[in-house]
C-alpha cells in the first residue's frame, strides 16, 4: 500500500476515534443536562405542592377531594403528572392530565418515600416509554401520604435520539471528507518525494548526474529532503568527475614514463655504445623513480582520504617544525630557510603524517623559489588554533588558480609544470592530512612576490 494511503488511513482512524470519543462526551453531557433540567422541574413542582398543602386548611376527617381541588391548575400540564397515594398504595388524588391512567408503580421507590426519604428515579411505563418520578412524604392531619410528581421523558428521548443520529452522521461525513481531502493533501505533501524517486530512477537509468529535483516549495522536512538529495547528487557528480579526471591525469602521468622506458628498451635491443647504453639506463631509472613516486603518492592520498588514522598521540608541532627546518636547509641549496615564530604547541594526531604535511609544503616552496630566495617557517597560536605557515619568495600564484591549487594533478602555468618534477599530488595530500586532523589549509599569494601556505590545526 502506498505511504500516502497509509497516512490517510491512519489520519482517518485517529480522527474517527477522536470524533467518537467527542460524540460520546457530548452525548453524556447533554443527557445529564436534560435529566438535571427534568429533576429541577420535578423538585420545583413538588415544593410547590408541599407549599400549597402546608398553608391550606384541610378539614378533619381528611377529605381527598379538598386536596385535589387545592392543587393549582398548572399541574394539569401535559408534561407533568401528580399523584397522591396512601399507605396501601392506593391512588387517592391525581392530576387531571392523567385521565384514567396512573403513574407507573415502583414498590422500591414507594417504600423509600414512606420511610421519609425524598427520592427520584426513572420508571419504565411500557412500550419503551420512560417516566422520571419523584416521591416525597406528605403529612396531612394524622395520615402519612406519598406525593408522586412525574414527567414523561419522551421529549428527552426524542431529542437524544436526534443527537445520536446527528453525531453519527457528523462522524461519517467527517470521515468521508477527511478521506478525500486527506488523500489530496497527503499526495500534494509527498509530491516532492515522488519527484525525488523519479529523478533517482532517471539518474539510475541514464547515469546523468546533472539532473536535479529542483524543489521550490516550503523549507519543511520534505523540502530539506529534496534539497539534501540535490546536494548529495551534486556532491556525487563532483566526486565522479573528480574521479574521472583523476584517472585521466594519473594515466597521463604514468603513460609518459612508460613511453620513455619502452623507447629506451627498444634502443637497448640495438647495438649501442656503452655511453649510449648508460644514458638509456639512466633515463629508465629516472622515469622508474618518477613512477614510484607517483604510485607512493597515490597510495598515501588514498590512505589519507579514507579518513582512517591508525593511531593518535600527542604530537609536538615545534619538533616537527624544527625537523622540517633541518631537512629544508640540507635540500634547499642556496635558498635561505629561516624560522620566524616557533611556539611550543602540541595536538593529538599522527606524527608521521603531520611530518609529511610539512615536508610537502617545504618541497613545494623549494621547488618554486629561485636560488637566493627565502623560505620562512612559522608556528604560533591563533585563538583555539595552531597555525603553521610556510612562506616563500617565489613566482607566486595567479588569483584564478588559487581555488584549485589543492586539487589533484593541478598545475599552474609554466612555472609549475611537470618539468620541475613531482607527482602533482603533494598539495592534495597536504589538504587531506589537515582535514584528517580536523583542520584546514589555506593559501595567499601575490604574483611575482611569493606565496604563504597556512595549516590550521585545532588545539
Amino acid at each position: 500500500m502506498p505511504i500516502r494511503w497509509r497516512l490517510t488511513l491512519w489520519f482517518s482512524l485517529i480522527l474517527c476515534a477522536t470524533s467518537i470519543l467527542s460524540g460520546v462526551v457530548i452525548y453524556i453531557i447533554m443527557q445529564e443536562t436534560l435529566n438535571a433540567a427534568v429533576d429541577d422541574n420535578l423538585r420545583a413542582y413538588s415544593a410547590r405542592v408541599h407549599g400549597i398543602l402546608d398553608t391550606e386548611e384541610i378539614p378533619e376527617p381528611l377529605d381527598y377531594e379538598v386536596i385535589r381541588s387545592s392543587l393549582p391548575y398548572e399541574f394539569a400540564s401535559p408534561e407533568t403528572y401528580i399523584e397522591v397515594i396512601d399507605t396501601n398504595s392506593n391512588v387517592v388524588v391525581k392530576s387531571d392530565n392523567l385521565g384514567e391512567q396512573e403513574l407507573p408503580f415502583d414498590p422500591i421507590l414507594v417504600a423509600r418515600g414512606f420511610e421519609g426519604e425524598t427520592a427520584i428515579d426513572t420508571i419504565y411505563a411500557g412500550d419503551g416509554a420512560r417516566v422520571r418520578l419523584m416521591v416525597s412524604p406528605l403529612f396531612l392531619q394524622n395520615e402519612v401520604l406519598l406525593l408522586e410528581v412525574g414527567q414523561s421523558l419522551y421529549d428527552v428521548d426524542a431529542t437524544m435520539n436526534q443527537v445520536r443520529w446527528a453525531i453519527l452522521g457528523g462522524i461519517l461525513v467527517t470521515l468521508v471528507l477527511v478521506g478525500i481531502s486527506g488523500g489530496v493533501i497527503v499526495r500534494r505533501a509527498l509530491s516532492p518525494v515522488e519527484q525525488i524517486t523519479r529523478t533517482a530512477q532517471s539518474i539510475e537509468s541514464s547515469s546523468d548526474l546533472s539532473r536535479r529535483v529542483g524543489y521550490t516549495g516550503p523549507k519543511d522536512e520534505i523540502g530539506r529532503l529534496a534539497t539534501t538529495f540535490d546536494h548529495m547528487i551534486g556532491h556525487l557528480h563532483k566526486v565522479f568527475e573528480s574521479q574521472k579526471n583523476f584517472i585521466a591525469d594519473a594515466s597521463h602521468d604514468l603513460r609518459g614514463p612508460l613511453t620513455v622506458i619502452r623507447g629506451n628498451l627498444d634502443l637497448l635491443k640495438r647495438n649501442l655504445s656503452e655511453q649510449e647504453r648508460q644514458e638509456s639506463l639512466r633515463a629508465m631509472e629516472i622515469e622508474t623513480d618518477r613512477m614510484g613516486e607517483l604510485v607512493n603518492d597515490l597510495l598515501l592520498l588514498a590512505e589519507v582520504e579514507s579518513e582512517q588514522m591508525e593511531r593518535q598521540e600527542v604530537v609536538s608541532l615545534r619538533e616537527i617544525l624544527l625537523t622540517g627546518l633541518k631537512r629544508a636547509q640540507r635540500t634547499g641549496g642556496n635558498r635561505k630557510v629561516v624560522i620566524d615564530q616557533q611556539e611550543d604547541l602540541s595536538i593529538m594526531g599522527h606524527v608521521y603524517r603531520l611530518g609529511q604535511l610539512l615536508e610537502n609544503l617545504i618541497d613545494n616552496a623549494i621547488k618554486y623559489t629561485p636560488e637566493g630566495g627565502t623560505i620562512t617557517l612559522s608556528l604560533f597560536r591563533d585563538g583555539d588554533w595552531a597555525r603553521m605557515e610556510v612562506a616563500d619568495t617565489g613566482a607566486g600564484i595567479a588569483p584564478e588558480h588559487l581555488p584549485h591549487i589543492f586539487d589533484r594533478f593541478y598545475r599552474v602555468g609554466k612555472a609549475r609544470t611537470r618539468a620541475r618534477g613531482g607527482s602533482g599530488l603533494g598539495l592534495a595530500i597536504v589538504r587531506g592530512i589537515a582535514e584528517q586532523h580536523g583542520g584546514k589549509v589555506t593559501v595567499t599569494s601575490d604574483s611575482g612576490k611569493g606565496s604563504t601556505f597556512t595549516v590550521w590545526l585545532k588545539l
